[in-house]
């Protein structure tokens, strides 16, 4: 594969996951303003948006890669996770919470999955 290739699908695999997570929160935070109340769910919501922004990308990602797909989610997941958790550092001084590890196994999870499934679609079946 070409560089400029592989910068342009990180690229997109990106901006999948900016636009996917920003979407489902928009999705909730619909939600709970129709509902008004339900604020203190809201790191729930945004953990579950994250989620959903990793099954979608580790999709595309083993959708495109063709193999391991296990593999490809696991280290968009462990991206992710330590992505949002250094952020999460420096904006908190907490440093590890039992919402942390919620994070992490939702976010290994879905992206996990979304690997999974990515290869065994129909144009591309394959197995784990």
């Amino acid at each position: 594969m070409d560089k400029k290739l592989d910068y342009i699908f990180l690229i997109k695999a990106l901006l999948i996951l900016v636009f996917t997570t920003v979407a489902a929160m928009f999705i909730f935070a619909t939600v709970m303003y129709f509902l008004e109340g339900g604020y203190e769910f809201s790191p729930l919501f945004a953990t579950i948006s994250l989620g959903i922004g990793t099954l979608i990308t580790s999709f595309f990602a083993s959708k495109k890669i063709g193999q391991r797909g296990y593999l490809v989610g696991a280290v968009i997941g462990a991206a992710v996770f330590f992505i949002i958790t250094l952020v999460g550092l420096m904006a908190s001084k907490d440093i590890f919470t039992l919402n942390t590890l919620f994070r992490l196994i939702i976010l290994m999870l879905s992206s996990i999955i979304g690997g999974i499934l990515g290869v065994n679609n129909k144009e591309n079946q394959k197995y784990i």
